[in-house]
């Protein structure tokens, strides 16, 4: 039995290689009986959701469908096991996969068409260096997630369009008086994209946007100024005066919480499940960016 991330990963990675619309595999699962709604298929190829092994099986079969009808070369999404993969008629296009210390890669050459390769790449909080410059002594997970933050460049390409599109549509469609998408180095938050007053750099000791990333769900504060764990916040018991906050973390493809994409209001909110699965709706789509 493949674990469930790696074969999550291996149709992320598929997808991206190969530049396969989401619509087109949407379209494809249900052709195939697929029965997970569009947003679960979304976020499942976003990082921020995982998916039963039956349907991981149907998502990977479109994804393979869509590679032979476009005469792609990239290498074959993975089933759940190999019972399921031999029957699915792309066996032959599998690479076999293998767990480096760092991330999921391609171990072997492939059989059959399906020819893209990759190199393993291995880091370790031992190493004396780094090329992104990571302190060799944090510890190991959070110097492997500074790593992928750096590996992504988006620290060094400035605003971006297509971050302030979403940012935009989460302030216009929550109502709020900020939306932003933070990156968390090790010591500071860093504002990616920002519409309204109240989002900025800031220390990372000071940033709501930090806890988010500690965890892989939405982070809810309904009214900070009554919350015993947020009141003396200096956010908020200071200005700007946070009272509302909602964050949920974004992922790199290899599932490291390298920012968040939140909101925030000078006036407390509810925040209900729908809200909750439209903001991860909208990180998903900060995801996809990225």
């Amino acid at each position: 039995m493949l674990d469930e991330y790696v074969q999550q990963w291996s149709a992320i990675q598929t997808v991206r290689a190969a530049g396969l619309g989401l619509e087109d595999i949407f379209m494809t699962f249900l052709a195939l009986a697929g029965d997970a709604d569009e947003l679960e298929v979304e976020g499942y190829f976003s990082g921020i959701m995982m998916l039963p092994a039956p349907q991981r099986d149907l998502l990977a079969q479109a994804v393979n469908e869509l590679l032979d009808s476009t005469g792609s070369t990239a290498d074959g999404a993975h089933y759940s096991d190999q019972y399921s993969a031999s029957l699915s008629g792309h066996s032959d296009y599998l690479r076999p996969l293998t767990l480096s210390p760092d991330r999921y890669d391609f171990s072997a050459s492939p059989v059959g068409d399906h020819s893209t390769s990759s190199g393993t790449v291995a880091f370790s909080a031992a190493h004396a260096t780094d090329p992104f410059g990571c302190d060799p002594h944090l510890n190991d997970v959070e110097f492997r997630r500074l790593h992928a933050l750096y590996e992504s460049r988006l620290l060094e390409s400035g605003a971006e369009e297509r971050f302030d599109r979403i940012t935009r549509q989460a302030r216009d469609h929550f109502g709020v008086s900020s939306a932003s998408i933070t990156l968390i180095t090790e010591d500071l938050q860093v504002i990616k994209s920002v519409v309204g007053s109240l989002g900025q750099d800031l220390p990372r000791n000071l940033s709501l946007c930090a806890r988010t990333i500690e965890q892989d769900r939405t982070l809810v504060i309904a009214d900070a100024s009554t919350d015993p764990e947020w009141r003396d916040h200096p956010l908020v018991a200071g200005r700007p005066g946070v009272r509302f906050y909602a964050g949920h973390p974004v992922c790199t493809a290899g599932g490291w919480r390298i920012g968040a994409l939140c909101l925030m209001d000078d006036r407390s909110r509810t925040f209900t499940e729908n809200d909750a699965q439209a903001l991860r709706y909208l990180a998903a789509q900060v995801q996809m960016q990225m």
